[in-house]
């Protein structure tokens, strides 16, 4: 995209000018591998810092989203020294904390604090200590077809919070422009039957996150509330609402190419949709919520750990924190993929050049998302099973979206959870015994 490289040349012109003092690691030559599946998006942060130390190398790693689990489990649990920085997924956090794949970062919680919001840090706590680096934040939007709406003598939504709308009356307007022929669907996800995008709307619905017990260890995703859930969702695709056959990559151009009125998104959309000739004018709202419950959107991104299996820990904290407590490689970091970052200037940098992409439909952007931020976030659960909770509940949505029935679903769901959630007690209690 073009605006995504215009950001991040000028950013390397400022970070080349802020980290020149730094001080170079010695002489020895050293290069840190840093396992990631965001391809592409450390090159501007990793040049920058390798100019500041001579010597240094970072070897950026990427490998899909989908592989990322099973990559740093089979690595790290097999004590590979070759990888020395990794990406962390807060809500997998716990788990690799358990299996001692990090390194412990409490004594740095000040310099977390002085730049990163308690919110941010939370993400990256287990038992009260601090396990890595907060780097991005997210949220959720709903994006609109102004066009549409008002060609169809339907109500644009406002761009503030007191503007929310439910999601009652974003399915009512969706189905009276599909109803009309005025749209080809209604509604959209970019992250659809994921776990991240549809928690929000669970918990607004009554439902509860699906994991509880002090441990995050008991499924609980068979209850009323859930299937109650199960039955709207579905319903969104059997009544061709919601497109059944889009993979999640292709969401977003579906919007831009016109064929749905609504989007629900997050910020790396907004580059995407203004960087292109879309059919008319769209605008952003905020994330809805449904009328008889609370109003809840998505939080948490990704953050970046030291291997605790590194040879080159300390030079390896020092990349880490340049990339998410400094505001130059902060901003770079964000620079490519367009994701919110934690540290303080470097959001204050992200939300300008957000709304240089779109100045009208972003007025407001910053604004909401920090409104969204303090006041309705809600974590994913942290649980030393998120990893199986997210693989099974994800394929249960895609199976309900695809027509199956939501009560048997969620309660095989429920089954298979219990299984391997009771295994992981079993492992840990072993594991337990042992250090004994």
């Amino acid at each position: 995209m073009r605006g995504p490289r215009t950001l991040s040349a000028a950013i390397v012109l400022v970070a080349g000018v802020a980290v020149t003092g730094c001080q170079a690691s010695g002489s020895e030559e050293v290069t840190l591998t840093f396992l990631n599946p965001h391809a592409g998006a450390y090159e501007p942060v990793a040049e920058a810092f390798e100019q500041a130390h001579p010597g240094v190398s970072i070897e950026l790693q990427s490998v899909p989203f989908e592989q990322m689990v099973e990559q740093t489990q089979a690595r790290l649990s097999s004590g590979d020294t070759s990888i020395d920085i990794v990406s962390v997924d807060p809500p997998r956090l716990a788990n690799m904390v358990q299996q001692g794949f990090l390194t412990e970062e409490t004594d740095h919680l000040p310099e977390m604090e002085a730049n990163v919001s308690q919110a941010a840090i939370s993400s990256v706590t287990v038992d009260d200590r601090q396990w890595a680096y907060p780097l991005w934040t997210s949220d959720n939007f709903l994006f609109y077809n102004r066009t549409l709406l008002e060609e169809a003598g339907l109500p644009v939504p406002g761009p503030t919070s007191a503007d929310r709308l439910t999601w009652e009356e974003v399915v009512d307007m969706s189905r009276s422009l599909v109803d009309a022929g005025d749209a080809q669907y209604g509604i959209g996800m970019d992250q659809v039957d994921r776990y991240y995008a549809l928690q929000p709307l669970l918990e607004s619905m009554g439902a509860g996150p699906g994991l509880e017990g002090p441990d995050g260890l008991t499924p609980a995703v068979d209850t009323e509330e859930w299937e109650r859930f199960g039955q709207w969702y579905g319903g969104l695709y059997a009544d061709g609402l919601a497109p059944r056959g889009v993979d999640p990559a292709q969401m977003v151009d579906l919007f831009r190419a016109g064929h749905s009125a609504f989007l629900l998104g997050g910020a790396s959309a907004i580059g995407r949709i203004a960087d292109g000739d879309f059919p008319g004018e769209w605008g952003i709202a905020p994330h809805p919520y449904f009328a008889d419950g609370p109003i809840v959107t998505p939080t948490d991104s990704w953050a970046i750990g030291v291997s605790a299996t590194s040879e080159h820990q300390e030079i390896a904290r020092d990349f880490v924190q340049f990339a998410t407590l400094d505001p130059q490689g902060a901003q770079l970091a964000s620079s490519v993929n367009t994701l919110p970052p934690v540290q303080h200037e470097a959001f204050d940098e992200y939300v300008g050049y957000i709304q240089e992409l779109a100045p009208e439909q972003t007025a407001h952007f910053g604004e909401l998302f920090q409104e969204d931020t303090e006041h309705y976030a809600r974590h994913r659960p942290t649980s030393a099973g998120y990893v199986q909770f997210e693989s099974e509940m994800n394929n249960a949505f895609s199976d309900i979206r695809n027509g199956a029935d939501p009560r048997r679903v969620l309660g095989s769901a429920q089954e298979a959870l219990e299984r391997q959630l009771d295994r992981l007690r079993e492992l840990a209690a072993e594991a337990e015994g042992n250090e004994r």
